[in-house]
């Protein structure tokens, strides 16, 4: 996992392929905290490895989670806040965020027999822009599977319609975000984790989820969120073909019920796909569904790998 990833370990992964390494990347959705996949991502491997001990097949195979979260949507250390190129008050564009996923696979991500992409909402934008040069700096990438993808239309979108000008608000009027938000710094943890406990109450819900979404009461994370889903709004528009270039490992998966990309747009994918690379979920699992379904999508995500 992110997470857990240290400087020392990424110097020794990637110093060489693995024979038996299969890397899986998983890029996050808005807000972009790695803490909201930690689960998720503990049962793809648990699936996995129970499949194949089920099956005899493939054994030999070492899998690999890695989250990275989004730019300041995490606080940054205090070491990094001072002396790297971002400071944690710092706004980042969408640009600057798939930049910083591209930089992240080609300075730490490990190598592989064979890599998995896995985005989720507007990470599915984020990894179809970064694939081909994923691809160009030598990666054996087997899918790039986009979950619930938010890849066109998304200010058309119910959920887009309905908060397109509180958005545009705030991130026009900074200084109204800091008026209204700034009290939330000085609220202790426990504080916090009592108010996010308020709106997490699913009995499935990991606690890491909580813990995640502890670490959104922040101003300067609240602006950055605000900031990045304005940018989305405003650039996710029609079909960027672009983001179809390696359309051949492209697959995608879209919910039923989802107020950021519609079923339709499943429809659309299906007729210029068809219906082996593009899924329609079959579970109800909503579009944020890492909060109470992180077990079920686990499950559905497995027919992907190989």
């Amino acid at each position: 996992m992110g997470t857990n990833i240290s400087d020392e370990m990424l110097k020794i992964q990637t110093k060489k392929e693995g024979e038996n390494r299969v890397v899986i990347l998983m890029i996050p959705g808005n807000p972009g905290n790695e803490g909201f996949y930690a689960h998720f991502g503990r049962e793809v491997l648990r699936n996995l490895m129970a499949r194949d001990q089920e099956t005899q097949r493939n054994q030999e195979n070492q899998y690999l989670f890695y989250t990275v979260s989004s730019l300041n949507h995490v606080r940054m250390p205090e070491h990094l806040n001072s002396d790297g190129e971002h400071r944690n008050h710092d706004r980042i564009s969408l640009e600057e965020q798939v930049s910083h996923k591209l930089s992240f696979v080609q300075e730490h991500l490990p190598r592989g027999k064979s890599l998995y992409i896995l985005g989720h909402s507007i990470g599915s934008y984020m990894m179809l822009r970064i694939l081909p040069d994923v691809i160009k700096s030598g990666f054996h990438v087997e899918k790039a599977v986009g979950l619930f993808p938010t890849i066109v239309h998304m200010a058309t979108s119910p959920n887009g319609k309905r908060l397109q000008g509180t958005l545009a608000t705030l991130n026009h009027h900074d200084w109204l975000t800091k008026s209204i938000c700034w009290w939330v710094d000085y609220l202790p943890n426990f504080v916090k984790k009592f108010l996010v406990g308020l709106n997490l109450r699913h009995p499935n819900t990991p606690p890491e989820i909580v813990d995640a979404a502890v670490e959104l009461v922040h101003l300067d994370v609240f602006r950055n969120i605000v900031h990045m889903s304005n940018d989305e709004l405003d650039i996710v528009l029609d079909l960027d073909e672009r983001l179809m270039e390696k359309q051949e490992v492209v697959h995608f998966y879209y919910g039923l019920k989802d107020g950021w990309c519609p079923v339709e747009h499943g429809h659309s994918m299906i007729e210029r796909l068809g219906v082996e690379q593009v899924t329609l979920d079959e579970h109800d699992c909503e579009h944020a569904f890492v909060i109470s379904e992180g077990d079920i999508m686990a499950k559905n995500v497995i027919k992907y790998f190989d």
